[in-house]
């Protein structure tokens, strides 16, 4: 990371009119951003920016269009779970009594975020509760997730959209931006990326 940034800064200060995008997981931007600073012999980063994947693409609709919803955050997320879940508690005989538990929903909404990471649909859904017959409580758990997903997804349908909905409406738009194509892009602190992730980065 330190070679990196020393690279991005004294590229940047040769090339005035290139941008540097360093790219940083959500928790690490802010960090990042004052790591370079302290290291920059100004102490200033003009042709420098900072992002997470969700500020990008943020930064690209603003540019180019593309999304005319406004994307759900971790608090609208567990917050719409909530309300999903309070009106379908019948239909949730193993999760459903645990659901008033404190942080429970945050797990169930952390959960579903993995499904929309990893591209997990109803259909994928389907076929683990069906491979998870013989697994006794897995596959009731099972079951309750896929009705809070889809129960989730069908409350957000025509409204939002969720952070892991964006990076593929972003993938899709990217050739268009002037950002992009004059910039010099680097990713760090990542441990690994989504499916989605990696598409985007393809492109």
């Amino acid at each position: 990371s330190y070679q990196l940034y020393r690279d991005v800064i004294e590229w940047s200060k040769k090339n005035p009119r290139t941008n540097y995008l360093v790219i940083v997981p959500d928790q690490f931007t802010m960090q990042t951003q004052k790591d370079i600073v302290d290291m920059h012999d100004k102490h200033g980063i003009m042709n420098i920016d900072v992002l997470s994947f969700g500020r990008l693409s943020y930064r690209i609709f603003e540019e180019v269009g593309g999304n005319d919803k406004p994307i759900l955050d971790d608090t609208g997320k567990s917050l719409i779970l909530r309300k999903v879940a309070s009106t379908l508690e019948t239909e949730l005989p193993a999760i459903g009594s645990n659901l008033k538990k404190i942080g429970y929903i945050h797990e169930v909404k952390s959960a579903i975020s993995e499904f929309m990471q990893y591209s997990i649909g109803s259909k994928e859904l389907e076929q683990m509760i069906e491979c998870a017959k013989q697994r006794g409580s897995l596959q009731y758990k099972l079951k309750d997730l896929k009705v809070l997903y889809d129960g989730f997804t069908e409350h957000i349908k025509e409204k939002f959209i969720t952070t892991e909905e964006s990076l593929t409406l972003l993938k899709n738009v990217l050739h268009k931006s002037e950002i992009i194509k004059n910039s010099v892009v680097v990713f760090d602190g990542f441990t690994g990326f989504t499916p989605i992730q990696n598409a985007l980065i393809q492109e």
